[in-house]
């Protein structure tokens, strides 16, 4: 299921809802799926996941959960699918509004 939702990922904030999605299948084999809603989009349909789930028979609900991410501005990897590219954004972010020491800062 992590693998179909990464199909469904289109950028780097998805991707990283894939991947901290909270996936748990009950006694009965019915799947469910919490996502995070600051890294995937509420009104986003799973479709490679609900496909997986049909080609199973699984029955798979999806639901939205909220928790601390652990870092600030989320909404960067809406605007980037490249890892590095977010990466820089995030640092760049943090750099201008506090949160990481300055690395080329000369230590006295």
């Amino acid at each position: 299921m992590r693998g179909a939702l990464l199909d469904d990922a289109t950028n780097v904030s998805e991707k990283l809802g894939a991947l901290l999605a909270k996936i748990s299948v009950d006694d009965e084999n019915d799947v469910l799926i919490a996502l995070e809603v600051d890294l995937w989009p509420e009104d986003k349909e799973p479709v490679q996941a609900l496909a997986v789930s049909k080609l199973l028979g699984l029955e798979t609900e999806f639901v939205s959960s909220w928790s601390t991410i652990p870092f600030a501005w989320p909404g960067l990897g809406e605007l980037t699918s490249n890892t590095s590219e977010y990466t820089q954004m995030m640092l760049d972010a943090y750099a201008q509004y506090g949160g990481l020491p300055d690395r080329n800062a000369k230590k006295e």
